[in-house]
């Protein structure tokens, strides 16, 4: 079902439960013509050197970040698909031999199985169950692969899934190990609860393995696992040795890993495109651009999620097949089967020295390499690879001479692939024989991949990242990089032009916005600074300084994702590119004017201004206005995903974790929530008459540091507040009763010669003092989430009981259901999140200091002794000992009077006075978005 909200229209995206939708990628510009992309930016190689970077790029003081530095996020790790299904088939293969006498079965080969198997039926063997799950995931994988692009590997592994097919349908009949009744109830009780979730709309992206229809589903599921008998596989003329063919793995998992890429981009283009579909829907009912602001933090929190998935997954199949350490090699793995034989071939004649097919296909993957990147890198191997592959595996002269035509050809199959710039137009003979001879055309590796393939391939992206980086890498550090615009497509580029990745976005990406995002990253806040918190909010914008800090490496895998994403989400968004980079930078604004104004008023208290803690902060916060400058480039920053991303970091970093720090440094927001608290309970003031409070305390409600507990009664106000400020409960017992006596033996208008004398007593106490401080993970789950990694309690509203036994466990649902949980909370703390907590904290201040002078106290705390170090400490002192005490123990508190004035009446009237003042238009930097009913 999908959910409303007020403002707009009443689907908010509609995303179905577990089907994938996304969109492309698109590209750049920057280098020069002849068949290559070896340095048409001024700057590189072939071009001149752009003007210099200016030296004063950064504005305002560089802050100690390291101050900010907390406890590193959780790594909760869960098992990726490679580990998960090889682990299930293994213990499959071992219960299989295990079981079965080997005078019977035989040696370990995969046609053993199926003779174990017939000899469990005749024995009527007693199956556990949880042997059936281990093989149902093997085959349900395997039987993924073999409808992937490539057929699902080779005779042997073919064979293997009709051999494990027929294990099934053996299997599946005997009788089976009945479950404990404690875990059969438990099944059950989950499986009902389940239910009750299953008509919920999946509001991300969904399993690529989850059909829409039903009926299909069911029909793949009699496909995948027959109900009746199938037929004996034929043995194999050679045996087939299990151990060798779960080590031969590394094509099928390569499959796995580019279906997985493709899924989770299939993710990032619904995000974006649920930003088109509330825009319009906006723009009809008159709400207000900021509006927007929440889906552009939902698509860049899930696309940052998905990268660092992508991270994980790459690290994972790098630790299942070493070889594969390329994008390169993991390609000619899947495209170049038929010349890795031919390769063999060779080898097998003229190669005094063994050589496996892995070796041979690694070969190829680095002579493709030579091919994407500009034929003029210094680092390109093209001279050399040949002859020292040659020389490694002792291949005489004929071989040599062989294999250096096998190499040249390569040089076609890549410009035929991946052409770009001026390749397109000099290869259109070429391409069109190729199309008429092979029935295929440009970018057709992957033709089942909808997101990362055919119009939105990927590796266009690869080989444009790859051509720019020998740019960057001879670009000095305090030059600009000049493109050649033109190049890549017609420029300038245009918004709502673009139908596809490739060609259509390459000017974009490689004149403007890698250009941009080197000069961020050389001499930008990206190139000074290690940002708290940057690998978890901002995945996105380390991997685009790991490229430029590492341009001439190969590739990989991750930073294509990134790169591929950020074109994704804007060929998604194409419609309304130039009104997202309008919105993004007017919000982003709109934060740091309202920072601004926070940062004047506290130079209108001298108090504040002088507190370290209080310039600290402000200066850390203020220093991120650094991300969105002019001078990198508009449609670089605030493109939909480099935006959202910046917007998101500004959230969780600079307002939550940052604005924490600020909005209690002097203890401001604990005095003014406990004083609000006590007037509220006393019936002095009532809910709804200063709504800005209401909020507040409203988010703040359970914070463990404000309020140390539970709300406090009457007759708890100042001994609570006082263990909230960090006195010992000891002291904290004593003050209070103190100010009992205090307020109790004193006349109504008692007038104390020296009311700051009592806190003497209490020296060491306050010196000592443990102030808790304000933690954004008390109050925002979906920093919970983002920023530590905590996943806890996470729950799966989307799915339903089928999909949840097909795929949980499998790193597409896991990853689903964790961005689902943190987009939820995005929701629900929409008007939290666009809080200003610099602002809100900087107007308690004020009003504080202005309290002060209102209750008379000014006078009292500049002749103290005490207070000469912390003003604030002292005013704390009057307002726990007097006020709350008042409120407290009064026995009518409205009127009773400290120093002739009376403290609750007068403390309510300018409470009320004062915040009816505070604008909202301060306190909000943008506009959330309620639920509809």
């Amino acid at each position: 079902m999908a959910r409303g909200k007020k403002g707009r229209s009443s689907n908010k995206t509609k995303k179905k439960k577990g089907s994938s939708n996304g969109n492309g990628r698109r590209s750049g510009n920057t280098t020069n013509g002849g068949g290559s992309a070896s340095a048409s930016a001024q700057g590189g190689r072939g071009g001149g050197v752009g003007p210099r970077i200016p030296s004063n790029v950064l504005q305002g003081k560089s802050p100690n970040f390291k101050e900010f530095d907390k406890a590193k996020a959780l790594q909760e790790n869960y098992p990726t698909v490679y580990s998960r299904y090889k682990k299930a088939t293994n213990r499959f293969i071992q219960y299989m031999m295990g079981k079965c006498p080997e005078e019977i079965r035989g040696a370990r080969t995969v046609d053993a199985l199926c003779t174990a198997a017939d000899w469990m039926e005749g024995q009527k063997h007693i199956l556990p169950r949880s042997v059936l799950q281990d093989l149902k995931l093997a085959i349900r994988i395997r039987s993924r692969v073999a409808k992937s692009m490539y057929g699902g590997g080779d005779s042997g592994h073919k064979h293997f899934n009709l051999v494990l097919t027929y294990c099934w349908t053996v299997l599946n009949r005997l009788p089976k190990e009945e479950a404990a009744p404690a875990i059969a109830a438990a099944e059950v009780a989950q499986t009902a609860e389940e239910g009750e979730r299953e008509e919920q709309e999946n509001r991300f992206a969904a399993l690529g393995e989850l059909g829409d229809d039903e009926e299909d589903e069911v029909m793949e599921e009699e496909e995948i696992f027959p109900s009746s008998p199938v037929p004996r596989p034929e043995h194999t003329p050679e045996p087939i040795s299990l151990d060798d063919l779960m080590k031969a793995d590394d094509r099928i998992d390569a499959i796995l890993f580019l279906d997985s890429l493709d899924e989770l981009m299939g993710c990032v283009s619904q995000q974006y495109k649920a930003i088109i579909a509330n825009y319009n829907s906006n723009r009809r009912q008159g709400v207000p651009p900021s509006a927007l602001v929440e889906m552009f933090l939902e698509a860049s929190v899930a696309t940052n999620m998905i990268i660092q998935k992508v991270q994980q997954l790459e690290m994972d199949l790098q630790l299942q097949h070493e070889h594969l350490t390329t994008p390169y090699r993991l390609l000619a793995t899947l495209v170049l089967p038929d010349i890795t034989r031919h390769v063999m071939e060779v080898l097998r004649e003229h190669a005094s020295k063994h050589c496996d097919e892995r070796a041979a296909s690694c070969f190829l993957g680095d002579s493709m390499e030579c091919y994407f990147r500009n034929l003029s890198d210094d680092l390109n191997r093209k001279d050399v690879i040949v002859q020292e592959f040659c020389t490694k595996q002792g291949v005489n002269e004929a071989g040599t001479a062989e294999l250096q035509k096998v190499f040249e050809g390569l040089h076609h199959v890549v410009s035929l692939e991946v052409p770009i710039g001026a390749e397109i137009s000099m290869n259109s003979g070429i391409a069109s024989l190729y199309r008429r001879v092979s029935g295929l055309s440009s970018h057709s590796w992957l033709p089942k991949c909808h997101f990362i393939g055919g119009d939105r391939s990927i590796d266009h992206t690869i080989r444009l990242l790859q051509t720019f980086g020998d740019v960057v890498r001879n670009t000095p550090q305090d030059r600009q990089i000049v493109a050649k615009r033109g190049f890549f497509g017609p420029s300038p580029w245009r918004s709502g032009r673009s139908r596809k990745i490739h060609n259509d976005l390459d000017e974009l990406l490689m004149s403007d916005i890698l250009p941009a995002w080197v000069v961020m990253c050389r001499k930008g806040i990206l190139g000074t600074s290690k940002l708290p918190r940057e690998n978890e909010i901002c995945p996105l914008l380390v991997q685009l300084r790991a490229y430029v800090e590492n341009p001439g490496k190969p590739i990989d895998w991750s930073t294509s994702f990134a790169v591929h994403a950020l074109l994704t989400a804007i060929l998604e968004t194409d419609g309304i590119f130039d009104s997202i980079i309008n919105i993004s930078k007017e919000v982003f604004d709109n934060y740091f004017e309202q920072v601004k104004h926070a940062a004047r008023i506290a130079q209108q208290e001298k108090d504040t201004h002088t507190s370290r803690a209080s310039a600290h902060n402000m200066i850390a916060i203020s220093f991120l206005e650094n991300l969105g400058l002019d001078v990198f480039g508009q449609r670089a920053i605030w493109n939909p995903l480099c935006g959202g991303t910046i917007l998101s970091y500004v959230c969780y970093f600079g307002n939550l974790e940052g604005g924490c720090a600020l909005v209690d440094c002097r203890s401001q927001l604990r005095i003014t929530l406990h004083l609000f608290h006590a007037l509220r309970v006393n019936g002095i003031l009532a809910k709804g008459q200063i709504p800005f409070l209401d909020m507040l305390f409203d988010v703040f409600r359970s914070s463990r540091a404000v309020w140390e507990g539970s709300l406090p009664k009457k007759g708890e106000f100042a001994q609570r507040f006082w263990i909230c400020f960090g006195i010992n409960p000891s002291d904290a017992k004593l003050l209070s009763q103190m100010a009992r006596h205090n307020v109790q033996n004193n006349s109504r208008r008692s007038r104390l010669s020296s009311p700051l004398e009592e806190i003497e007593e209490f020296e060491q106490s306050f010196r000592t003092r443990q102030l808790r401080p304000i933690e954004p993970s008390a109050i925002s789950k979906s920093f919970r989430r983002i920023c530590d990694r905590d996943f806890r309690g996470v729950q799966d509203n989307y799915h339903t009981p089928e999909q949840r036994r097909k795929n949980k466990g499998s790193e597409i649902y896991e990853v689903t259901v964790r961005v689902n949980d943190t987009l939820d909370a995005i929701d629900e703390e929409q008007s939290v999140l666009a809080f200003n907590f610099v602002q809100c904290g900087a107007q308690m201040e004020q009003f504080l200091c202005s309290l002060g002078r209102v209750l008379q106290w000014d006078p009292i705390l500049s002749q103290a002794s005490v207070c000469r170090q912390d003003k604030r400490q002292g005013f704390a002192f009057l307002f726990a000992q007097f006020l709350l005490g008042t409120l407290d123990y009064a026995e009518d508190p409205f009127a009773f009077e400290f120093m002739d004035v009376p403290l609750a009446q007068v403390s309510a009237m300018f409470l009320e006075t004062y915040f009816s003042k505070v604008s909202p238009e301060l306190l909000r930097w943008f506009v959330p978005v309620a639920f509809e009913d």
